[in-house]
């Protein structure tokens, strides 16, 4: 499970950051997940190793046009790339809304399904084949919204010798049993589930939209290896200019990943008042003065590969 950052960048971009999109790449499929994608997305990920062509899902935090000005763009290259295969947009009902006119104005038309999703309508927990979605409600300017990521194509390992040992000779049988699929043998049922296991636990990650206040998580992070949540200003500017923006600083962040034992915390959507060599120091060190665990300030295409923590018999 790998994640891209493609634009790290609030508001509007510079010279060396992007407006917001992070891409979320699988081990086991070429199928691959965006949550936002501001506007130029499509030029990031010219630069990136990441293919739209087997972009399924996208998921967009929230309308404001940093996170999601770039996505008719994307989809209309989509369908120039010859893509058929169905995408699935999660998204706010205005989003979906504003793409939606964007195409039938610009005379776009998809060669594949774009099955939408409206975030006020849907079931607040989605699976889309190759990871489970939750989305997590949260604090902004509008409706802003994170999302819970859990990969679910995991090989399987069997338990050989427990097969053996209670008389269970190899044989196709094997081979469903790793897939998860319960057998008859000799006249006796066989469960996946007790021979069975996932390689590695599943490896989860939260990444959020806009959101100031972190505490909104609090039910959600028992489970992760990562959180990516925005990190717009230290806490000096944030008081300067107001918490009428609705954005989270990086003390306030890291407090609250310390708090809760995650253990990885990345930082991104820096304002563009830290851009350039040697800027994001104050950030960094505001975080790092109240968070003990892995941390990452992201930059536009650092790629994060999430460790797998293998299970054994």
């Amino acid at each position: 499970m790998h994640l891209h950052f493609l634009g790290t960048s609030s508001g509007s971009p510079s010279q060396s950051r992007n407006v917001s999109a992070t891409g979320v790449s699988f081990d086991k499929t070429k199928s691959w997940l965006l949550v936002d994608c501001g506007e130029a997305t499509q030029h990031q990920l010219l630069k990136s190793t990441l293919s739209p062509y087997h972009l399924s899902v996208i998921c967009i935090s929230h309308l404001h046009g940093d996170h999601c000005y770039g996505l008719p763009g994307l989809l209309a290259s989509m369908a120039m790339s010859g893509r058929v295969e169905p995408v699935c947009l999660i998204a706010p009902q205005a989003v979906i809304q504003f793409v939606m006119s964007t195409l039938a104005l610009t005379q776009v038309t998809l060669p594949f399904d774009l099955n939408t999703m409206a975030i006020e309508q849907s079931d607040q927990s989605i699976c889309v084949g190759f990871c489970h979605i939750e989305i997590i409600p949260l604090k902004h300017r509008v409706p802003s919204f994170g999302f819970k990521i859990k990969e679910t194509l995991i090989p399987r390992k069997l338990r050989v010798k427990q097969l053996q040992l209670e008389g269970v000779a190899s044989g196709a049988h094997y081979n469903l049993l790793q897939k998860g699929e319960d057998v008859i043998y000799k006249g006796r049922h066989l469960s996946a589930a007790s021979y069975a296991f996932p390689s590695w636990r599943p490896r989860v990650v939260i990444i959020c939209g806009d959101n100031e206040k972190p505490t909104l998580l609090s039910g959600y992070c028992g489970d992760i290896d990562m959180l990516v949540h925005e990190a717009t200003f230290t806490h000096p500017d944030l008081m300067k200019v107001g918490t009428h923006t609705g954005h989270s600083d990086a003390k306030r962040v890291a407090l609250f990943a310390q708090q809760h034992n995650i253990p990885a915390l990345t930082l991104t959507h820096f304002s563009v008042r830290y851009h350039g060599e040697g800027m994001l120091d104050n950030v960094e060190h505001e975080a790092r003065t109240h968070y003990q665990g892995t941390l990452r300030l992201a930059d536009d295409f650092l790629v994060v590969t999430m460790p797998k923590k293998l299970l054994s018999e």
